[in-house]
């Protein structure tokens, strides 16, 4: 009896577990069905805005779109941000391209695949390629059409002359803005046993800056610090020749004409004899040796008194080392006199597609971006200029060397900022680029000052 009862049990039991297990095995069917079939419906019904987005790889700078894409999504959950970087997409990989040669291309097709191109403020390198100086206005939306773009952007960067520069339109937002920088290494500093102005810098402070360091190298032999990194795949020493002898021109309206004149040569030639005295200090020791990637890690590293390029090197040096980024201070470049320019600029970094398959969803994510908010998140990001505006006091601001230093810059200069490249020698010459300026080879060497000045009259077909 208690067998046959024991027996019933067990039978029962597994009777029993097999009918939970098979409702269990139903509803989790059924559930996964309703998610799959949700997924699907969300999926089909959600915006897909296709972004080529910027700065991967650069810390904070990265960071910020990241977060942009996440919230905007969140806030507009009937919206997929596609987001690929330019390494995702072009510059890497079996064919790599240039960002002007992919624009080019993209700019061509009846139907893009992408909805936000990246433009990078490049003007000029799309025209040389794609042969059509009209393309913004033919191609890219106009978002100085829109109020809430008028609204929310710095009013010097609605101007006509901004306008005229991109064929009478804006084509995006001026999330990103930089200066220029004398970087220095405090580490090094410290070495050579000098303090370097990061404000009010004269030429005579920077010669004994570099006269200082030609010292300790001869001293120690052992523990060499470059003067100053200058990089074979992205040259920037151009831009202190140029600040140079706008302070010496010192005359707005003069320094932007074609024209040559005497006054400008005679500016040139004394930027030329301040090289000359720098070659005997070599000056030009370790230059077109590296990338640009890698002159940014050693000066970290205090291999280096100086290097120059932009205000967004903090992102990069962050990103490397938080710590040793303290050690870099950006500066004003010196001068012969008090100038009311600075290099520097506010960048258009995106473009919408007039004819991209979803148009009216990009032009309102590129509107998102251009809020107070993002323009906060920016200067506090990355420590450099935004053309949007902002809800950032002066209070704010200025806690630390790089913040410092931009808002210096912003209080001195203003809107007053130049963009640096080879395109400037055409207002030292008279003529567009192609003529011998011959600043490396005196800095070399190579050439006098004179000789120099000499050779570029002859050049430039003058009496001597």
């Amino acid at each position: 009896m208690n067998k046959n009862f024991n027996k019933y049990i067990i039978v029962f039991g597994l009777l029993f577990f097999v009918v939970i297990f098979q409702i269990f095995t139903n509803c989790k069917q059924s559930t996964e069905t309703k998610v799959r079939l949700a997924t699907v419906s969300k999926t089909e019904a959600q915006k897909q805005v296709r972004f080529i987005g910027q700065w991967l790889n650069e810390g904070k700078r990265e960071k910020l779109v990241r977060d942009f894409v996440r919230e905007y999504e969140f806030e507009n959950q009937d919206v997929d941000i596609i987001l690929e970087f330019p390494e995702d997409v072009f510059l890497n990989g079996d064919n790599p391209k240039d960002n002007e040669t992919f624009v080019a291309e993209i700019l061509e097709k009846e139907k893009p695949e992408w909805d936000i191109i990246r433009i990078n403020n490049q003007y000029n390198e799309i025209t040389a390629i794609c042969g059509d100086s009209l393309w913004p206005q033919k191609h890219l939306v106009d978002f100085s059409a829109y109020p809430q773009f008028r609204r929310n952007t710095m009013p010097s960067l609605l101007s006509e002359e901004v306008k005229d520069f991109w064929k009478g339109i804006i084509p995006g937002p001026f999330l990103e803005g930089q200066y220029y920088a004398l970087w220095s290494n405090n580490k090094a500093a410290q070495k050579v046993g000098i303090e370097i102005k990061q404000v009010g810098m004269t030429i005579e402070d920077f010669v004994s800056y570099i006269k200082a360091v030609y010292e300790y190298n001869k001293n120690n032999p052992q523990d060499n610090i470059v003067p100053l990194y200058e990089a074979a795949d992205w040259q920037t020493f151009f831009t202190l020749a140029y600040h140079l002898y706008a302070s010496e021109v010192n005359n707005i309206e003069l320094l932007y004409k074609t024209e040559i004149s005497e006054e400008k040569l005679l500016a040139w030639y004394k930027v030329l004899q301040v090289f000359e005295e720098l070659s005997k200090y070599n000056f030009a020791e370790g230059w077109e040796k590296l990338e640009w990637i890698q002159c940014g890690k050693e000066m970290l590293k205090g291999n280096a008194l100086f290097y120059i390029n932009g205000s967004w090197m903090y992102n990069i040096w962050d990103k490397e080392n938080s710590e040793l980024t303290l050690d870099c201070y950006p500066n004003e470049f010196p001068v012969f006199n008090e100038t009311n320019i600075f290099p520097g600029g506010y960048l258009v970094m995106w473009g919408v597609l007039k004819n991209s398959p979803n148009k009216e969803e990009a032009i309102k994510f590129l509107l998102a971006m251009n809020k107070p908010e993002m323009g906060d998140n920016w200067v506090q990001y990355t420590k450099c200029p935004t053309g949007i505006k902002t809800t950032l006091s002066e209070a704010a601001i200025g806690s630390d060397q790089f913040e410092k230093f931009t808002h210096h810059v912003q209080k001195k200069y203003g809107k007053d900022l130049y963009q640096v490249g080879p395109h400037l020698i055409k207002y030292i010459v008279g003529i567009d680029m192609g003529t011998p300026i011959y600043i490396t080879e005196v800095l070399k060497g190579e050439l006098s000052a004179k000789e120099a000045y000499i050779n570029m009259r002859i050049n430039l077909d003058l009496n001597q």
